[in-house]
């Protein structure tokens, strides 16, 4: 099978010659071991490609690694940038009655913005670029999300709760209006000849529980995520939900909101791969399931083989991309990424 057509088969639970990998790479010692060369900043997009192309079958998110600094993005907001992450340092407002006077202007900026012809034009040469630096591996198609992680990153975790606890109906507005722009990106961008699969996300639980309430959640969350993946199914592209934490309480309705994948399944959160495809397996697709908190990270390569083989064996390899629980990052030694890959690559799938 070529990897579009793997990938393609597991997104649609039907058999596979053996289970794709999907990750994101973000590992100095990975990327250099299947690129052949010392992985630089200089040439970082385009070495991280190369190694991609030889060692998964699916991945998103594409970067190369940065010089850590600080960047002044301008109008009061500061990014501290390292190797593989950035974060805000500093915003243009401090308490939560400035931040909800910020979300009420971006909502009016938000709701003005209508994507058309240059934005088409944009994101389709950025998408084949990289495409033709990955090689044969299959690219998410895009992440779009309802915002409530996007919002909370942007005004901060002590901004966010005190304006959701006194003005609950601008946080919902502002999610609305955050929606209603990603599915008009949707319907201007969507190509299922680009990607099979796409990325709706949000970051909603930790673990044991979720963030928020399920109440809220099935309010607030469940029917934008809905419209999401109803404008995706509407271009033939397949839905991969991504969540950190552990979901279980909220998993009946992210399936019932039309997900068809759910990704990292978040081993030290609670998560398990045996419980989803025993529950779901029919409907949907998993997507990770690899322990990288502990595992990978501080596991031994026997470990990380043995944790594979038992997720083959539960999902019997049908309807399952192996992967770490979100990222493979620069804790993982390189022969922990081996042992999974190879895993992977290695063990023959039995069908009946």
């Amino acid at each position: 099978m070529t990897k579009r057509e793997r990938v393609e088969a597991a997104l649609n639970l039907q058999p596979v010659d053996r289970v794709p990998v999907y990750d994101l790479l973000r590992n100095d010692a990975v990327i250099e071991y299947y690129a052949e060369e010392p992985l630089t900043v200089e040439d970082g997009l385009r070495i991280t490609c190369k190694a991609i192309s030889r060692c998964l079958d699916l991945t998103r998110s594409i970067t190369g690694p940065a010089e850590p600094k600080t960047v002044d993005g301008g109008n009061g907001w500061v990014n501290e940038q390292e190797r593989w992450t950035n974060w805000i340092v500093k915003r243009p407002f401090e308490e939560p009655e400035q931040a909800a006077e910020w979300m009420e202007r971006d909502i009016e900026a938000r709701n003005a913005l209508i994507p058309g012809d240059a934005e088409r034009k944009q994101f389709r040469e950025r998408f084949l670029d990289l495409q033709a630096l990955c090689g044969d591996t299959v690219l998410v198609h895009e992440l779009t999300g309802v915002g409530i992680d996007a919002l909370f990153h942007t005004v901060g975790w002590e901004n966010f709760a005190c304006v959701l606890a006194d003005q609950p109906d601008l946080i919902s507005a502002w999610l609305e209006s955050h929606t209603n722009y990603q599915v008009r990106w949707i319907h201007t961008c969507a190509d299922r000849k680009l990607s099979p699969v796409a990325l709706p996300f949000g970051d909603i639980a930790y673990k044991g529980t979720t963030l928020f309430s399920p109440d809220w959640l099935r309010r607030e969350f469940m029917p934008r995520l809905k419209r999401l993946n109803d404008a995706w199914h509407e271009h033939g592209v397949k839905c991969m939900f991504h969540s950190d934490g552990y979901l279980m309480d909220v998993l009946p309705d992210l399936v019932e909101a039309g997900i068809d994948g759910l990704n990292p399944i978040e081993v030290c959160a609670g998560m398990n791969v045996k419980e989803v495809k025993d529950l779901y397996g029919d409907r949907i697709f998993i997507a990770g399931g690899i322990d990288v908190s502990q595992l990978l990270a501080f596991g031994k390569p026997d470990e990380v083989r043995a944790a594979c083989e038992q997720a083959i064996r539960d999902t019997g390899g049908i309807g399952f991309l192996m992967g770490s629980t979100t990222e493979l990052h620069n804790a993982v030694p390189l022969d922990n990424f081996r042992a999974m890959a190879e895993t992977a690559w290695n063990t023959p799938i039995h069908q009946g």
